[in-house]
């Protein structure tokens, strides 16, 4: 399809892919295709685990590690996960990996006190230790405009998860729905992303969605 780049999940506190695959096999399954593991999500792991997450990512020669999720239950406290964040970016330096968080809607649902989780995470973290990565649907699904909330925190920024959205604010492929993809990628160089990884979560017909997505974007200029 000509992908250059992937991103992989499944790395687990003991250091393996899904409990049983090393690093190194992920690896060279992937450089076999012809592509290289720039990025990797992971389960929740503490400062103390640290170490082994970024010598599984060098293994992969990865330059992003990056935590998917939080549970309803961590998500009580948002100003504590924010703390904790800037301790595994402790962690992680001087290992030539960084780290960072990837959002989906609910960090965007306004607490009691009318504040928005996303905004509370950026702004309490250190940039010289913490990135995010944009998941640019679930942006738009929670009501936000893409545009408008990377250009407020330019830099902060490693990687984007594209997909489309229809009117509905349901999944659709890439290029065919009403996220400004040309817009959000010509704004590269404010946003600080090195990376864009397709994420098409239909089943109907993977393969093909995937294609789709990639050949519109090779096809606009950013």
């Amino acid at each position: 399809m000509g992908f250059d780049y992937i991103e992989t999940y499944g790395l687990g506190t003991d250091g393996l892919f899904f409990g049983s695959m090393t690093p190194a096999e992920l690896k060279q399954m992937a450089n076999n295709a012809g592509m290289r593991i720039t990025s990797t999500h992971c389960d929740y792991f503490s400062p103390a685990e640290a170490p082994v997450i970024a010598e599984a990512a060098n293994t992969l020669e990865s330059d992003y590690v990056v935590l998917p999720w939080l549970s309803e239950e961590r998500r009580a406290n948002y100003l504590g996960e924010a703390e904790n964040f800037n301790l595994i970016g402790e962690a992680f330096k001087g290992s030539g990996v960084r780290f960072a968080y990837h959002n989906h809607d609910f960090e965007f649902f306004k607490t009691e006190n009318g504040e928005i989780p996303m905004e509370l995470l950026i702004e309490n973290t250190d940039a010289a230790l913490v990135d995010y990565q944009a998941d640019l649907y679930w942006i738009k699904k929670a009501g936000f405009d893409p545009v408008e909330f990377i250009s407020k925190y330019p830099g902060r920024f490693c990687s984007y998860h594209i997909k489309d959205a229809n009117e509905d604010l349901d999944q659709t492929t890439i290029g065919a729905g009403i996220i400004d993809f040309e817009t959000i990628l010509s704004k590269n160089a404010e946003s600080g992303i090195k990376y864009v990884f397709i994420e098409d979560e239909r089943t109907d017909d993977p393969l093909a969605n995937i294609k789709a997505g990639h050949d519109y974007l090779r096809s606009i200029s950013f």
